[in-house]
């Protein structure tokens, strides 16, 4: 090769770390650390929440109070929306303690199924099948005069209820 006119300086280090490539720490990485950890919780969080064993018990007793509480809301003012409200409460009770459906079928197919209510005696099984069937009759009946009672009405519903939490 020729003679060149630039001249290269070679700049030697007597220091042994400067030889050594120095790594920074990106935002990428800690990003990607912070990712893996909220996902390790997350994961940890679904398993407990799916090893947690439900006291059935508790489960119908938090039911019960919240029905309860639902129909001593029952106001005079509503009228026939009263009636709705005393078998949504009831049915959503059933549905939540017993896994029964009721709350989603009608006044006909909830009577006409054979495995409806099926945990209860037969006494009780005749009583809660007239109770949805007189709430039915005032529901889907004329308008005049329906629920001129609200007391006497919270009365049937909450004895209702309180012989299907007993049993």
């Amino acid at each position: 090769m020729a003679d060149s006119k630039t001249k290269f300086k070679l700049f030697e280090s007597h220091e042994a770390m400067d030889l050594v490539p120095t790594w920074e720490l990106e935002w990428r990485w800690i990003a990607l650390l912070v990712f893996f950890l909220a996902v390790l919780v997350l994961l940890v969080i679904v398993i407990l929440k799916k090893a947690r064993v439900y006291d059935s018990s508790n489960l119908k007793r938090e039911a019960f109070q919240r029905a309860m509480a639902e129909l001593a809301k029952l106001d005079e003012s509503l009228g026939k929306k009263n009636v709705i409200t005393v078998s949504l409460v009831l049915r959503k009770y059933l549905a939540k303690v017993m896994n029964e459906p009721a709350l989603y079928e009608t006044h006909e197919e909830f009577i006409g199924r054979h495995d409806a209510i099926k945990g209860f005696n037969e006494e009780l099984k005749v009583a809660i099948s007239e109770y949805f069937s007189k709430l039915a009759s005032l529901k889907y009946g004329p308008d005049e005069g329906v629920v001129s009672d609200v007391e006497l009405l919270k009365r049937g519903a909450t004895n209702m209820l309180e012989r299907i939490h007993s049993s």
